[in-house]
């Protein structure tokens, strides 16, 4: 007795070719749904960009903003010590007369000596005056 090789088991092509459209459509499906994936992943790595950006911005205005509040509270400070020193000083002493301001000048060159003036004729001497001396 001959025994038949047994073949693969075929499907008939109906079968098949429905087999393969399932497949076809489940590997589009996935490839769509890659894409959106991809460009979601794409979307929030932009948003989350932009969101660090924005708290940046915000931190930099925040910084900005205690800066200039800092700023105008050492400005009252400085006045209310300045008004407290003005008062302090009235009441001390009577307020002293405005100085006048000077022009810085040059120092003045030294004049020089007068000449002495030699007469050419000639001069008598005289004796000095005797004291008196009491003779008593």
């Amino acid at each position: 007795m001959k025994t038949r090789a047994q073949r693969a088991a075929r499907k008939t092509p109906n079968k098949l070719q429905g087999v393969i459209e399932q497949t076809r459509e489940r590997w589009q499906a996935a490839k769509k749904s890659a894409k959106r994936a991809k460009q979601a992943a794409k979307l929030a790595r932009r948003e989350f960009k932009d969101a660090k950006k924005a708290v940046k911005r915000a931190k930099e205005e925040m910084l900005a903003a205690a800066r200039k509040l800092q700023s105008s509270v050492m400005n009252v400070a400085r006045r209310k010590k300045r008004a407290r020193a003005k008062a302090a000083a009235k009441k001390v002493a009577p307020p002293a007369p405005p100085k006048a301001r000077t022009v810085a000048k040059r120092p003045a060159r030294p004049k020089p000596a007068p000449a002495e003036v030699v007469s050419t004729a000639a001069v008598e001497q005289t004796s000095p005056p005797q004291q008196e001396t009491p003779t008593a």
